[in-house]
């Protein structure tokens, strides 16, 4: 394989959770007093895909006039419940079992806490990840590579190695400020790409055959 170490993102990336949490966003706002008319649930998800989750709650805060930390912890209460339920994205799966056929390995990197080791289980992807990193080891967000550079060192990685998917610029730029190559999977085609990243891809098929090809 082309890299042998494959660092993943969970949301947006293995796994599509972002109807979940748009769902949940919407509702955090409403529980906050906005009305369900001043809402677009489109605007709401292409901040949280286009930037990040703080950039949406920054945006709306301003936007509606709210208490950030109030609607933070409404969002984060609405949003847990619905992780258990959000599907993989086709081609993940296979990706991961073909790295580990092939000698590899799999970490994940995610902003979410343990629940997203569980979906992972239930979905029977677990099973092909070496290591992890959550909000529960409390390092810093990314872009920011601490975590990456963590993981690393854990487990004996040669960065040279090693690619770091996900679906934001973010990912991309964590993994090349950790000395990794960095692969953007955006499906929609909804991200403005600010991050050079090694390749860009709709599919997980198209990045398995990059990976793979002689």
């Amino acid at each position: 394989m082309r890299y042998q170490q494959l660092f993943w993102d969970f949301d947006g990336t293995l796994v599509d959770t972002y109807p979940g949490m748009v769902a949940a966003f919407g509702e955090a706002l409403e529980a906050c007093g906005v009305s369900n008319f001043e809402l677009d649930q489109e605007e709401i998800y292409r901040a949280m895909r286009q930037h990040s989750l703080g950039n949406a709650l920054q945006r709306f805060t301003a936007e509606f006039r709210l208490n950030r930390e109030r609607l933070t912890k409404v969002y984060q209460k609405q949003a847990a419940p619905r992780v258990k339920d959000a599907p993989a994205f086709d081609g993940a799966a296979e990706l991961l079992a073909a790295t580990v056929a092939a000698g590899g390995r799999n970490f994940l990197l995610t902003h979410r806490d343990h629940h997203a080791m569980d979906r992972l289980s239930q979905l029977n992807m677990a099973q092909y990840f070496s290591g992890a990193v959550t909000a529960d080891d409390d390092y810093p967000r990314k872009p920011d590579p601490t975590s990456l550079l963590a993981l690393a060192k854990q487990y004996n990685v040669d960065r040279q190695e090693a690619l770091m998917i996900g679906d934001r610029n973010l990912d991309v730029q964590a993994g090349h400020r950790a000395g990794m190559a960095g692969a953007l999977f955006d499906p929609e085609h909804l991200i403005v790409d600010e991050s050079q990243p090694e390749i860009r891809v709709i599919r997980f098929a198209e990045l398995q055959d990059w990976l793979t090809e002689e």
